[in-house]
């Protein structure tokens, strides 16, 4: 991960665990942290942005996810809030012209 990110040491743990476990449970395509806590100027109230771009999203995948998420948020005391879109979203879909999308493509970093 970049080092300018404005994440504490629990945060890191947490995005690396959580990176762990969802590469392995999922075919993920990419991740990344956008927001205030990639731009730098997020504090330790700040929650953590990341975008999820998965292969196919189904309803049960993106409830995993968000439980896989919860449990980590609670393990490691933060805030992770993940934003999910499959592949055919963001290629074909109206979300690849998204303003939310266009942010994480300028100032998103890749974990």
């Amino acid at each position: 991960m970049r080092t300018g990110l404005s994440m504490s040491n629990s945060e890191i743990l947490a995005i690396k665990e959580l990176k762990k476990v969802l590469y392995s449970s999922f075919n993920i395509i990419d991740m990344k942290i956008f927001g205030s806590k990639s731009r730098g100027e997020g504090n330790s109230d700040s929650d953590i942005d990341l975008m999820i771009e998965i292969d196919i999203s189904t309803a049960d995948i993106i409830s995993q996810i968000y439980d896989i998420t919860f449990d980590i948020n609670l393990a490691y005391d933060t805030s992770i809030s993940p934003v999910i879109f499959s592949k055919l979203e963001l290629e074909e879909g109206p979300m690849s012209e998204s303003p939310l999308y266009k942010v994480i493509q300028k100032e998103g970093v890749p974990i």
